[in-house]
């Protein structure tokens, strides 16, 4: 009678473990469908932002700082309200990746599961695994605005290039201008225009390098001098690899991101740091990237009033594989990239 009754309290709770696992896998997948409208609005405003930044950077010389000019005002309350949305947005996502983590920890059959405290639910396995996507899709999001800066903006300034130089053209012809002043003022233009798809053309080249699968198959040190070479060519800023014996126990996963952590830095090098020579070196059992550029104010990129995607994506990065990033930055004097190597893989 004991043992029946005992086995009848173990159904019963079993049953009740299964009616809260599906009470709480129900309310997550609602709270990821809300989310999921928040990602899209955040998206759409988004959008609405980069066509008045577009607008604005188009817009006649001297109107678009005009604190009064519609266009500026309605691009400043854009910015404001993405603000908000982005910050509200981090609430909802941590409530979803708590959520799921509390389903995942309810359903699991191995009766010594971790529980998913405040303190240890980010060091779980399906906390990873959503810290991977998560870093996927502010990759995906991040490329998107460097694309947009980048090559998109390229090509919209040689569009209104093309337009300019027609104009010149037929407004030449119906003034009557001399062949030879119209001649002169149209290669100016094209060299323009010319210097500008070259930009464009390196930016869409530096994409492709850093969409390709890392090639650490011929070793970490190689890679890494392979990609300061390049880095070196392209943008004529001095590059010296001094990594001898960096490859020692790191497995491949860990040489691809430490990789992909240097190509970051060194993109973010050319694009912020007006820098004329980066030095790559070992120090201990960490990856040391120093740039002699202008610098800037880490406490200021500390407390959020700025933000880096690149920055966010190597910290990203040497988290997913059980590593930290450290930086050391003042105005004028230069930044320190310090990674620490992941140990040994045994």
């Amino acid at each position: 009678m004991a043992q029946a009754a005992d086995r009848n309290g173990v159904v019963q709770i079993d049953r009740l473990n299964a009616q809260a696992a599906d009470s709480l896998g129900r309310a997550a997948r609602r709270l990821h469908r809300l989310a999921e409208g928040g990602r899209a609005l955040y998206r759409r405003r988004l959008g609405t932002w980069l066509q008045l930044k577009a607008r604005l950077e188009h817009a006649p010389n001297g109107t678009s700082g005009d604190e009064t000019n519609p266009l500026r005002v309605e691009h400043e309350t854009v910015v404001r309200e993405l603000a908000i949305v982005q910050h509200r947005m981090r609430r909802l996502e941590v409530a979803e990746r708590q959520l799921d983590l509390l389903v995942r920890y309810l359903s699991a059959s191995d009766a010594n599961a971790i529980e998913p405290t405040l303190d240890t639910t980010d060091e779980s396995a399906a906390a990873t695994a959503l810290r991977i996507i998560q870093a996927q899709e502010q990759e995906r999001q991040r490329l998107a605005e460097e694309i947009h800066d980048g090559p998109a903006q390229v090509l919209t300034n040689a569009i209104f290039q093309v337009e300019y130089l027609d104009r010149v053209v037929a407004g030449a012809s119906a003034a009557g201008a001399t062949r030879a002043a119209t001649s002169s003022q149209a290669r100016t233009e094209l060299a323009l225009l010319r210097s500008m798809l070259r930009d464009g053309l390196e930016e869409v080249r530096g994409f492709i390098a850093t969409l390709r699968p890392p090639a650490v198959e011929v070793g970490l040190s190689t890679a890494l001098r392979d990609a300061a070479a390049e880095f070196q060519a392209r943008n004529g800023i001095t590059v010296r690899v001094e990594v001898d014996g960096i490859d020692t126990g790191l497995s491949p996963a860990a040489r691809a991101s430490v990789l992909r952590i240097t190509q970051e830095t060194l993109q973010n090098v050319r694009k912020h740091a007006a820098a004329t020579e980066v030095r790559i070196s070992l120090d201990g059992n960490r990856l040391v990237i120093a740039d002699n550029g202008r610098g800037f104010d880490v406490m200021r990129l500390a407390s959020g009033a700025t933000r880096n995607f690149g920055l966010q994506f190597m910290r990203e990065r040497a988290e997913l594989m059980g590593s930290e990033l450290q930086i050391e930055s003042r105005q004028g004097e230069g930044t320190r990239i310090l990674l620490r190597l992941p140990e040994p893989s045994r």
